[in-house]
């Protein structure tokens, strides 16, 4: 249902500012207009819902661009009208043709349309005629009412009396059934009144119906007040909620919209009386509220003439260009601010002060559209209110900023202050509290708000509202004294928001005060950097924009303190840790400030009991010392100089402290660690004098613990922090922590670590994870020292042990770790003794397919194996290109080539990416076998050669598979090129083994799009037996050397099953001299034994079944297996083996070895046997079908005593 105040009721002058491609014209008319003669061909068939859809695909389009519509709607509407006003036309048409218009109206607005719509006086009958034809409960059909509601509320303006449309005297008796004649005034109303208390959208339809009928001059005098006696009646109690009509509240306050004050004034006070009785103020309902907010400003604004009062603030400059231009204001433009107080006596009635009171409180609705509404209707009445009267309701306003107010209030607070503003109703003495109260407004930002999501968002969007109404109504000379405060707070709300929409909004405020009078300081630089747009991405006005900024000095203190003050503290974690990354940017503008005001704000910070506000301090303490140690003094020295002792002294306790205080426990601990390492990592970057002090002890104590946490963000936080302790303060060899040396104490902590990589504890996962990747981040220096010692701990880490099985994630970080000791020492003089054992370890993890709950989780440690691999091969390529020996780098592309088609999609897609990397690397990498064909198969120009590190599977998402570039998440782009390496016996075994998984799998996509690429592929070679028998072998050896290997075997029997019913081996399958049929069977059989899987027997079923068509001895056994199962001890087992034998007969009763005169027989039997019977009950029939198969019987084996 859509309501007319929604989407229904649109503003033309609105800018579509959310518009990303903009349409020129109604391109799609002439299919409407061949819709809707088509309409009367189709209203009685299933096609009609089909062009139903198609047209509102075509008409949403302009949801952006409504008035494109405007220049065709009168030919649209003729066609509708036409068919509607066909005499001939059934109802079920007309009905179509109201649904069709409806959409045009929805997306139009009714305004507009109903513009276009017929409304002579012979209308009038027919409309109503319509109408009252309705059945107002019927759900289908609620679109002609509305439609029709809408028509009569244009037709009912007819400047005629109604009375002459009756035809008959007042009063006259129906000569049919002797009751009396309803005039057409009486019809009207009750259509009004019947479809007010609807609970559809017709609802609303009548509300703007009866408030253009009963404000006609000849209906008011009999229908306005009755209408009113009814509504009040019918809601004599709102809290009862069923007896609520909301189109009732709606069609009361059109009328005291569209009414003339003459008309309501003897009505309001009953109005008032009543909607005040009712207490809508504290209903639940929403819509009540909302309707009761209306109604009361509607009655308010009846009891005050219209009128522009003398005493109201002329507004601002209408010229920008007289503002930008930097000239006068022409005359008249501007008034003096000290107008002349009003001089109307005029007496104000008890009941407007009553409205505004209820108004007032009604701005602090939890709901955001009855606060607007009270909002509106405060400025309203303000308008007509004395100049004393009037700055009464402005401070009653401004009272609502007080810090003890909910959210709720403030945001109702800033929208009624706009709209006083906007009317210039704020005295110039009042203007100062209301810019003031906008500011602290900006600043209002909560962790929760009784409206609900974040706390002040809501207020900091509409102070900006109010912000701009400021620059729209006041000139230069009133705002004057609080431009620079107002452009201090939108500026830092435009960059450091947390919400887009208040960047924006701060953004398009800042814009209109620059543009209106130009007292903000280099308004129009910082308005060119901190653009509607550009203030979009979080990151980019934190970190871009607000240092260009502050480049200007006059915002360089306001952007520092309003970052220090409200963001480092913030209620969200990711706030905080942006803010901190923004005042290290801001610190070279005035790195004295930073240094002597702001950082021993930020170190008492750090002794708050406030979680927040604690992180955030030590967050900013470190990216603040940072970038004061680069930022350089013009006596040449480092800003970092100008820090004061005790803050030194503060900064370098700051763990111990926190420790002291317990306050790395519980879950605020957790926040502290990952803030401390962070810390530290910043202090050595800045390297602070720290050299030998026990404080180092303390830092590596800390990063230890969280390296073996179990939260992985503190670990990487760890892992970042203890690189650059080791580089900064151990490097040097002569300084002395305790009684050990810097040497020493590197080897005392590297044993500890790589102990640690053994670790089999009750922690051990997590301490292995933690110690593989910080290892693995050492300077080079460090790993120097003790290279072999690191790379033969991760390689053991790699590796699956007792007791480590399930620990996939501690061998994934060891192969990055790997990784990264292999890339920081380099190959030539770091680890080209030992790339050999690398390359081994990490071959060794291509096999890792671990399996738990989470599914295989092997995948984690294969990725990170081939992204290891590719980084060494490279290096290799460069540093010594014959280590990538032929052995080596066959093994390498064989094991990738097997990962690019199995079964996962994330896996695939990065083998992928690694295969094609591998193939165009530069330098070329030597020994690739086949190098020139595969660059064919993965032509340069139709592959992506992205890093590997860096999958952005959106990208790929939001792509058609209808292209040229291949898509490593599609199995229908990489499996045809993958299939193409089994023409190479290099590659052959591994596809085969990826083959076999992704086309044994249970997933239909990659199923299909596996198994199609290879077929079709095997139908190529049916005229080259010899490479059609080698790969039908290479199958045999992987079934053969992967028995009882559950990941292959259990796709191996489905993959079987497809590859022999594709028809793609015929070839073999027909050879008397293959062995292939005969292999499979064995292989099968040795599968099976002493075995009792029931799925593992079902799909070795279907396997069997497809062996029937090759005849001979493979049959005979086939069958003699599938007999076994028909007596099998499970009844479902024996029920799919009975079916299944008769489906495979179906297809090769006519090439297997059973005797054909036979086939029906046995055919017969095994459909109507009940194979759910008892075993010995079934086992004379089953010997009966081997009789019948020519097979022997099976006898069941003794059991011998012990």
């Amino acid at each position: 249902m859509v309501g007319l105040d929604t989407d229904l009721n649109r503003d033309d002058e609105c800018d579509n500012i959310g518009l990303g491609c903009a349409l020129e014209h109604f391109s799609e008319i002439e299919d409407v207009l061949n819709m809707i003669d088509n309409v009367k061909n189709i209203y009685n068939t299933p096609a009609l819902e089909v062009e139903y859809d198609k047209l509102y695909a075509i008409l949403k389009q302009y949801y952006e661009q409504p008035h494109l519509l405007d220049p065709h709607l009168d030919k649209m509407l003729s066609k509708f009208l036409s068919l509607i006003k066909d005499k001939d036309s059934p109802f079920e048409l007309k009905h179509a043709t109201f649904n069709y218009m409806y959409q045009i109206i929805r997306v139009r607005g009714y305004k507009i349309v109903i513009r276009h719509l017929p409304h002579e006086v012979s209308d009038l009958l027919t409309v109503l005629t319509f109408l009252e034809a309705q059945d107002p409960k019927d759900k289908e059909t609620w679109r002609s009412r509305f439609v029709l509601l809408l028509w009569l509320s244009i037709v009912v303006i007819i400047p005629f009396h109604m009375s002459r449309l009756d035809g008959f005297a007042p009063g006259q008796a129906d000569t049919a059934e002797g009751s009396k004649k309803l005039t057409v005034m009486e019809r009207i109303f009750n259509i009004c009144k019947t479809y007010a208390m609807s609970k559809d959208s017709c609802a609303e339809a009548s509300a703007y119906l009866a408030s253009k009928f009963l404000i006609r001059s000849d209906v008011k005098e009999l229908y306005m007040g009755a209408f009113f006696d009814w509504a009040c009646d019918l809601h004599s109690n709102l809290q009862e909620e069923e007896t609520i009509h909301y189109g009732v509240l709606a069609a009361v306050a059109a009328v005291l919209k569209h009414g003339k004050r003459d008309d309501l004034l003897p009505l309001a006070p009953k109005l008032l009386a009543w909607v005040t009785n009712q207490n809508y103020k504290q209903h639940k309902a929403m819509l009540v509220r909302k309707y009761g907010v209306k109604i009361v400003q509607r009655i308010g604004l009846t009891f005050l003439r219209p009128r522009v009062v003398s005493w109201r603030y002329t507004r601002g400059s209408r010229s920008l260009a007289v503002t930008l231009g930097g000239g006068v204001a022409a005359a008249g433009d501007t008034e003096p601010i000290t107008s002349p107080p009003d001089d109307d006596d005029q007496d104000i009635p008890q009941e407007v002060e009553d409205v505004v009171e209820l108004l007032l409180c009604s701005l602090r609705d939890d709901d955001t559209v009855v606060r607007w509404s009270a909002a509106k209707g405060v400025g309203r009445i303000g308008a007509r209110l004395p100049a004393l009267a009037a700055a009464d309701v402005c401070d009653s306003v401004l009272s609502l900023f007080a810090e003890n107010e909910r959210e709720t209030a403030w945001h109702g607070g800033c929208m009624a202050l706009a709209e006083l503003a906007r009317r210039g109703l704020l005295s110039p003495g009042q203007v100062g509290q209301g810019v003031s109260s906008v500011v602290s407004a900006l600043r209002r930002d909560e962790a929760r708000a009784a409206a609900g999501g974040a706390g002040g968002r809501a207020a900091r969007d509409s102070a900006c509202h109010a912000a701009w109404a400021f620059a729209r109504a006041y000139d230069a000379a009133a705002l004057a004294p609080y431009a620079k405060p107002l452009a201090f707070a939108l500026i830092s709300t435009a960059c450091f928001d947390r919400e887009i929409n208040c960047r924006r909004a701060a953004s398009a405020a800042y814009q209109e005060n620059v543009g209106r009078h130009g007292m903000f300081p280099h308004g129009i630089n910082v308005l060119t950097t901190a653009d509607f747009q550009s203030v979009g991405p979080r990151n980019n006005a934190y970190l871009v924009i607000a240092p260009q900024v502050a480049s200007y000095p006059e915002y360089t203190q306001p952007l520092i303190d309003h970052l220090v003050e409200l963001k480092v503290e913030h209620w969200d974690c990711a706030i905080r840790e942006i803010a901190a990354k923004a005042l290290n940017k801001l610190t070279d503008k005035i790195p004295d400030y930073v240094a002597t005001v702001v950082l021993p704000k930020l170190v008492k910070k750090t002794e708050s009991i406030d979680l927040n506000v604690r992180h955030g301090a030590i967050l900013a303490i470190g990216e603040a010392i940072y970038a004061l140690s680069q930022a350089e003094l013009p006596n040449g020295k480092t800003a970092d100089s100008l820090l004061s002792e005790d803050v030194c002294l503060s900064v370098r306790g700051l763990v111990s402290g926190l420790r002291s205080r317990q306050q790395f426990r519980g879950l605020g601990g957790e926040l502290m660690r990952q803030a401390c390492c962070h810390c530290i990592a910043s202090l050595s970057l800045a390297n602070q004098p720290y050299h030998g002090h026990d404080i180092i002890d303390e830092w590596l104590n800390l990063i230890e613990e969280c390296l073996s946490h179990e939260v992985q963000a503190i670990r990487e936080k760890a892992i970042y922090a203890l690189p650059l302790v080791f580089d900064h303060y151990l490097r040097d060899d002569n300084l002395k922590y305790g009684e050990l040396t810097a040497k020493e104490k590197r080897k005392q902590l590297m044993e500890k670590y790589c102990e640690q990589l053994s670790n089999t504890g009750v922690n051990g996962l997590v301490l292995r994870m933690g110690y593989a990747r910080a290892v693995g981040s050492l300077p080079k220096f460090v790993l120097t020292e003790h290279l072999s010692l690191v790379i033969q701990s991760l390689i053991n880490c790699t590796k699956v042990t007792e007791g480590t099985q399930k620990w996939a994630e501690a061998r994934r970080d060891a192969v990055v770790g790997l990784t990264e000791v292999c890339q920081t020492q380099g190959i030539v003089g770091g680890v080209r003794d030992y790339v050999a054992g690398i390359i081994h370890a990490l071959l060794d993890c291509l096999a890792e397919y671990t399996i738990d709950m989470r599914g295989d989780i092997g995948a984690w440690v294969r990725e990170a194996s081939m992204t290891g691999l590719l980084s060494i091969s490279r290096q290799c390529a460069i540093e010594a290109p014959e280590l990538n020996s032929p052995a080596v780098v066959s093994a390498v592309m064989c094991g990738v080539a097997q990962q690019a088609v199995e079964k996962i999609d994330r896996t695939r897609a990065h083998a992928g990416r690694i295969f094609t990397s591998l193939i165009y690397n530069d330098p070329p990498i030597t020994n690739i076998p086949h190098h020139d064909a595969l660059k064919r198969i993965f032509p340069c120009e139709e592959v992506e050669l992205k890093p590997p590190a860096k999958e952005i599977e959106e990208d790929q998402t939001m792509t058609s598979e209808n292209t040229n570039v291949v898509l490593w998440l599609f199995p229908g782009h990489t499996m045809p090129r993958f299939v193409q390496l089994l023409n190479y016996p290099d590659y052959r075994y591994n596809v085969i083994k990826g083959l076999v998984v992704s086309g044994g799998e249970l997933t239909e996509s990659l199923v299909k799009h596996t198994t199609q690429s290879l077929y079709a592929y095997l139908n190529t070679l049916h005229d080259n037996k010899e490479m059609l028998k080698s790969i039908c072998d290479t199958i045999i050896k992987v079934f053969a050397d992967n028995l009882h290997v559950k990941r292959i075997t259990g796709p191996m029997f489905n993959f079987l099953d497809r590859l022999l019913s594709s028809g793609s081996i015929s070839p073999i399958l027909e050879d008397p001299e293959s062995t292939f049929a005969m292999d499979i069977l064995k292989h099968l059989q040795l599968e099976l034994r002493g075995g009792k899987n029931i799925y593992k027997l079902l799909d070795s079923i279907n396997v069997l079944c497809q062996l029937i068509q090759v005849g001979g001895v493979v049959c005979s056994r086939s069958l003699g297996q599938l007999v076994i199962y028909l007596c099998y001890a499970d009844r479902y087992v024996r029920r799919c083996a009975a079916a299944r034998l008769y489906e495979a007969l179906t297809l090769y009763g006519d090439v297997c070895s059973v005797p054909q005169d036979n086939i029906d027989q046995i055919m017969s039997v095994l459909a109507e046997t009940d194979w759910e019977r008892e075993v010995s009950e079934l086992r004379p029939i089953r010997n009966e079908l081997c009789d019948l198969m020519d097979i022997k019987r099976p006898v069941m084996k003794q059991k011998t005593g012990a």
